[in-house]
Formats: C-alpha cells, structure tokens, sequence
C-alpha cells in the first residue's frame, strides 16, 4: 500500500515538473495560452522576412507573444476587464501587425481604424483572451457612427490630428483604452499562501490567504515580473507605505492596499509565483446554486412565514383617528352618535344572532291615548 502511493507521488511531481519543462521551453507554446484558436496568432509565430539582429533570434516565444490589453475602461463598458483581457483578434483574424527595422511587431493602428470606419452602425467581433485561467471567449461591439452635433477635442499638434494616410475615427469611442503588451505579463502575479507574522503589515492590511493575488503594485513596480522582484521592492520601502494592488478569486475583484513596511522590510506573508500560481478560472455560480443559496440564508433568519406581495389596489387600514370636534349648530336635538371605531368598520355586516334581541315585554308601555271630549 505504501509503495502505491510512493508511485502515485513520484507520478505527479514527474507530471508538474513535465508540464513546467513544457512551458519554459522557447519552442512550445505555454499551456496558459493554448486556448487561443492558432490562426489568432499566425501573424506573431510567422518568421519575418527581413533579418533579425542576433539578440532577438534566440527569444523565448511566449516572451514574444502579445496583445492588445485592455488598460482602462469606461463605466458604461460592461464588456471586458481591465488588466485581465486582451485583443488577440477581430472577426476570427489575426490582429493586424507590421515589423519595425528592428525585427520587432507592433499593431498596425491604421488598418485597425480603417476596419472599424468600414463596420459604422454594426457590430465586430472581438476575439479576447482573458488571463483568469487563459479563457478565451468572442465579444460582439456594437460600433456607433459619430454625431455630427458631436465635438472633439483638437489636438495641436499636427501629426495627432490624423494618421499619416489620412484616418480618421469616424465613429464613437469604444468605451476602452488598449495597450500593445505580451501576454506573458498577465502571469507576474504573487499568490499570498499564509501570514506568518502576527499584527504585521499583511495582517494589518487585511491581505486575505489564499484567496489574494498581488497582480501590480505603485509606479509600476512589479510591470516586469520575477520571483524575487516584489521582495526586493518591499525591503527597499522599509519604514515607508507601499500601495499594491490586489485580485481576490472569491469576490472578483481588484482593491488597492496600503501596507506600511516596517523597519526590518518584511511583508509578515509567504507568498508563490510560477505556473502553479497563476490567477485561477472564475467560477460562475448555476442558477440552482443560487437558488440553494437564497433558501439557506431564509432558514438562517428563522421559519418567518412569507407572504405574497400586496397588489397595489390592496386596502391596508391605517392607524384610526377620530376627526376634530366640530362646534354643534342650534337646531333639532338629535342623539349623539360617537364615532365608529376601527373594530365596528369591520364589523358592519356581521350576524349578531347570538346578541340577545329585544322582547316586547322589555318595550315600554306606549301612553294612553286622550278620549275626546264631548261638550
């Protein structure tokens, strides 16, 4: 039994070790990035005609790869995350790229603005690659012409105000700023696996177990990634605040912290960076989940019975008052009648067969008539 599981571990640590031989190998494509259809990035692995400089030939490949990242976004823009998303492509094609003298690709902008001018008042298909587990999904924008009671801003600069073949936007802001990046970036995240140091500056910042990621950090600290990079920036912010920026996997959220580093120049957590560390796919809840969910939280809070929700014809008495005293007018005496009660309004009507009714002998006898006189 004991060699069982002897094997059974010897075979996974072989299969990690395999899969991260796998991924740093500047020939294969990382397996974070597999989920991108392989047309998609045709024009980045294509060898470029003209020569490269020795130092660019022996590049890692997935060092090399990159997209178009999403680095801010509107309010309004419900379609893609920043930080997380990238462009790889538009309706199923590569995004278009050029070569500079270097050897190097950038995104060809002039061929991006001239495919959006063309699909005015319809939609394009964005291909994007997100870095939560390295999905890949298809979002459709809706591309809106632009008004013409719309203004602009001008550039003074004369090279800004068009492209060098006479481009120009002619249709309404996306909602969303792009930056050309690798997509190796989104993998320089650092996992918080513990706090060991009690009340220190992780503790006291509220950095969360297991459950955090720093993905960035001020001034772009952390932009270039490496295993030792955030704890050489943190030793070198000793006795100083440093904000960094926190992915947490169960609420899907970024949050900015501020962690002041003590003297000594530690973090008070132990944190993983590699393969085995990267952001993790989110988990979407099923609607019955959801459902199972509500229902538990309603026990919680006691067999409270549930009504159905009043129509908005419904009658709902209110607390009863008596209306002013009004000053009697001189007249007729009349018998005062008090006013009804809440209780005798929903009383009207009932039976009240079990009151005692009056009997002709409990009426009083009527007066005796006067006989008339006879003079």
């Amino acid at each position: 039994m004991f060699r069982i599981a002897k094997n059974l571990v010897r075979t996974f640590e072989q299969s990690v070790q395999d899969t991260l031989a796998f991924s740093q190998d500047s020939g294969s494509l990382d397996a974070f990035f597999q989920s991108i259809p392989p047309n998609l990035l045709s024009a980045q692995l294509a060898p470029p005609a003209q020569a490269v400089p020795e130092g660019a030939k022996h590049t890692n490949m997935n060092e090399t790869l990159a997209g178009l990242r999403i680095v801010w976004v509107d309010e309004v823009q419900c379609q893609v995350q920043s930080f997380f998303d990238y462009i790889v492509g538009f309706n199923d094609d590569p995004v278009p790229v050029v070569s500079n003298q270097h050897g190097f690709s950038y995104p060809d902008y002039q061929r991006i603005t001239s495919m959006f001018n063309e699909h005015c008042g319809r939609t394009v298909k964005v291909n994007v690659w997100c870095a939560k587990g390295g999905t890949f999904r298809d979002e459709y924008l809706s591309v809106a012409s632009k008004d013409s009671d719309h203004l602009d801003d001008v550039s003074l600069n004369h090279d800004e105000r068009k492209s060098p073949s006479g481009e120009t936007h002619q249709f309404q802001a996306l909602g969303f700023k792009v930056q050309w990046t690798p997509l190796i970036a989104s993998t320089f995240t650092y996992h918080i696996l513990n706090v060991n140091i009690p009340e220190g500056p992780a503790q006291l910042a509220g950095l969360v177990p297991d459950e955090d990621y720093i993905i960035g950090c001020q001034d772009g600290l952390l932009a270039t990634g490496g295993e030792t990079l955030l704890q050489d920036i943190v030793r070198s912010r000793a006795n100083h605040d440093l904000v960094l920026y926190v992915y947490n996997k169960v609420s899907d959220c970024v949050r900015p912290v501020s962690v002041h580093i003590g003297p000594d120049g530690r973090l008070g957590c132990n944190v993983g960076y590699g393969f085995l560390h990267r952001i993790p796919t989110v988990k979407q809840q099923r609607p019955q989940q959801v459902q199972q969910q509500q229902q538990q939280q309603q026990q919680q809070h006691g067999d409270a019975v549930s009504f159905p929700a009043e129509s908005e014809s419904a009658f709902v008495p209110s607390a009863f008052t008596a209306p002013p005293v009004v000053a009697k007018k001189k007249g007729k005496n009349k018998k005062a009648t008090q006013p009804l009660a809440m209780d005798d309004y929903f009383n009207e009507g009932r039976d009240n067969s079990s009151a005692p009714k009056p009997t002709e002998s409990d009426l009083p006898a009527p007066p005796p008539r006067k006989q008339p006189s006879s003079d």
